[in-house]
């Protein structure tokens, strides 16, 4: 179970009525409670509501684990106001709507978020705090314009229990301060100076403060000590020059009266601006910093209390490299990147690419998350059922690695949809030991140097390694984070067993996502070509029996203006199927052979259908010369045969005359040729 999973109580279950579908919110360990939502109203005249309701965790748990509690069957990815827009791009709605219209939904739906986005930053503290609905009201007062506190908590509410997708706070037209030192810039403050009187010194104003930090920024280094760069910066920054007191020390003095802060004015801005915490790591570096001054934080897993709370995610390579499509070619290693559930160890998501940890396998790896994986492994030809690999949805708080596949922009996509939040740093496998840890390891052999070159094909070596996966899943050995608990004392040790064990007590923050938004999202976007006997994606040809009875490829059908280029979606490493859209709404194609054969040879990558493209390039080239060449040769053997030219016809006008002498030839011609074999 996830965030926004819809339930019912089968006969009704305390204050929960029988049949009346409520949304979970929440599992709270702090305040030993479950936060539930009922959406209602909507539809025809009635304003849509939603009700927060708080009910004991451990009862609820009960509840879920003796099935009176159970999930809808059927789950709906709009509020039940826009349950007609279901399987529809709503990104597209605008492009339908009378160019004059005043609004677009765009606006209206950004002006909502913008509203609830102060309470979304503050989600947690809302959340786990003894009253939330008294906490949602407040942010609805602090909005500017100030907003309707019940229609504040339906914006929200619904934006979290559909999977954080801000086209579900579409309207539904288709149916219709305190004292601070900064205020004395003028004031000297701390204790007197002994030496040099009461009153010496300057005090610390903004221009000041800022300059101290500018002149850090710019001599801060790893090795660099703070009094290193003040002694810097007080020359060349603030332009003081050293004179000698009467007490023969040497001291700072501004030659035009201009201020300048002390060694401890300096440290302490410093400080005050960047963090103690800051200061250290640059002086030390970030990694010494973790292992000899930072202080232990326990467990990876003494934070964490629900599925998906937190993933982290990584990427190994295979040690043995796939065999390319042509006979005798090798190809790069391929990159396996695995996003792995802090909580239970489960391996939530994978992905792949060839050469290279590029950004492809991360969102590959996402889309495989998303999804029901009995749906994903299909699309491998992996047989899988949902128990074997029960995980579907998004982490609301994502860790990876900072490698050259894994760009900023991948998370900064999701930013404002799924709070993915951290970036390991290179060099540090401790940021994201949970999925390290995880990750096969090869002997290291000493000699001359050897490679594996694997008997398989990158999409069959996916195959193994999504199998290998749920292995893991189904044997690794999790004692380790499992408590002295009464009710896990009969758990198994396993990924699976303990993924099974809080999904069923919803203890599970997985942010839902459609299948189709997932593979708009996630998938590579290219173009395919229409042709009369199907979809092209090069040489691959494609064909759906939907489009087919739709008549796309009817010309004389409605779709018979349609371009010749649709925009269409493919998963890389495996283009057996891929997704075409149309009318704002996505079909699947099956990829089909030219000729009856082997249908195995429809299990092929990307790159491997560029080999193969590149190949026949080359022998089309040569083709095309071969073409010409036997032409000519055979035009030159005809003449050395007769001694006459191949096109040795002479054009006359008119039409050939019909004499007696070449009717009786052809007469003769045509009895010669009508004879009989006698035997």
């Amino acid at each position: 179970m996830k965030i926004g999973t819809q339930i019912i109580a089968l006969e009704g279950w305390k204050c929960i009525p029988k049949e009346v579908v409520f949304h979970f919110l929440c599992s709270n360990t702090k305040h030993n409670r479950v936060l539930l939502v009922n959406f209602s109203g909507g539809i025809a005249k009635s304003s849509a509501k939603a009700d927060l309701l708080t009910v004991n965790r451990l009862e609820f748990e009960r509840g879920c684990l003796a099935k009176t509690i159970v999930p809808l069957e059927q789950q709906l990815s709009l509020p039940p106001w826009l349950k007609e827009l279901e399987g529809v791009d709503l990104s597209q709605i605008d492009r339908y709507r009378p160019s004059f219209s005043k609004h677009t939904h765009q606006q209206r739906i950004e002006d909502r978020y913008i509203h609830i986005q102060l309470a979304l930053e503050n989600l947690s503290f809302i959340l786990f705090s003894k009253d939330p609905v008294k906490e949602i009201n407040r942010y609805a007062r602090k909005c500017k314009p100030m907003q309707n506190e019940s229609r504040f908590r339906l914006w929200l509410l619904t934006y979290l229990c559909f999977g954080r997708n801000i086209w579900t706070l579409l309207p539904p037209y288709h149916h219709s301060g305190s004292w601070s030192r900064e205020k004395f810039p003028d004031k000297k403050f701390g204790a007197p100076n002994l030496a040099y009187g009461k009153k010496y010194g300057n005090g610390m104003n903004q221009e000041l403060a800022e300059q101290c930090l500018k002149s850090y920024l710019k001599r801060a280094a790893p090795g660099v000590k703070m009094s290193k760069i003040y002694e810097e910066a007080i020359i060349n920054d603030f332009k003081c020059q050293v004179f000698i007191a009467s007490n023969k020390m040497k001291i700072y003095l501004s030659p035009d009266g201009r201020p300048f802060p002390t060694i401890d004015q300096f440290r302490y801005q410093i400080k005050k601006i960047l963090g103690k915490e800051t200061i250290q790591k640059t002086l030390y570096g970030k990694v010494r910093y973790r292992t000899r001054l930072a202080a232990s934080k326990g467990k990876f897993t003494e934070e964490i209390s629900n599925l998906m709370e937190r993933v982290e995610a990584d990427g190994y390579y295979t040690s043995e490299k796939p065999r390319g499509y042509l006979d005798g070619t090798t190809l790069p290693p391929m990159c396996v990147v695995i996003g792995r559930d802090v909580l239970s160890g489960m391996k939530v998501g994978i992905g792949f690419s060839l050469g290279a940890e590029r950004n492809e396998a991360y969102k590959m790896m996402l889309f495989s998350m998303a999804v029901p994986k009995s749906f994903f492994c299909q699309l491998f030809g992996v047989t899988c059922n949902h128990e074997e690999w029960p995980s579907e949805g998004l982490s609301g708080h994502f860790s990876i690695d900072r490698g050259p596949g894994a760009r900023r922009n991948l998370i900064e996509s999701l930013a404002s949809r799924f709070p993915i939040r951290d970036m390991a740093p290179s060099w540090s496998g401790q940021s994201k030991a949970t999925v390290e840890s995880s990750h096969p390891r090869d002997v290291a052999l000493e000699g001359m140097p050897t490679f594996q070159q694997s008997r398989l094909t990158p999409v069959e070596l996916a195959k193994r390694e999504i199998l290998a996966l749920i292995l893991y899943n189904d044997t690794a050995d999790m004692e380790s984070r499992i408590d002295p608990d009464s009710d896990l004392a009969m758990v198994t040790p396993s990924p699976l067993g303990l993924w099974n064990y809080y999904d069923n007590i919803f203890r599970n923050d997985a942010q839902s996502m459609s299948i189709d938004d997932a593979i708009r999202t996630f998938l590579t976007c290219t173009k395919f070509t229409l042709q009369e006997d199907g979809l092209y994606l090069g040489a691959r040809r494609y064909i759906s029996t939907e489009l087919s009875d739709l008549g796309l490829f009817d010309k004389s059908g409605e779709f018979h203006n349609v371009e010749t280029k649709l925009t269409g979606y493919i998963l890389e490493m495996c283009i057996r199927h891929a997704w075409v859209e149309i009318n704002n709404r996505l079909y699947m194609l099956e990829a089909m052979l030219r000729i009856r054969g082997d249908e195995e040879d429809l299990w092929m990558s990307l790159s491997e259908l560029n080999q193969w493209e590149d190949a026949r390039k080359s022998i089309k080239s040569a083709y095309r010369i071969h073409k010409s060449a036997s032409s000519s040769e055979f035009r030159q053997r005809y003449y050395e045969d007769t001694g006459k030219s191949w096109d040795s016809a002479i054009r006359r006008a008119g039409k050939p005359r019909k004499s007696s002498l070449a009717k009786q030839e052809a007469k003769e011609a045509k009895q010669t040729n009508s004879l009989k074999r006698v035997a």
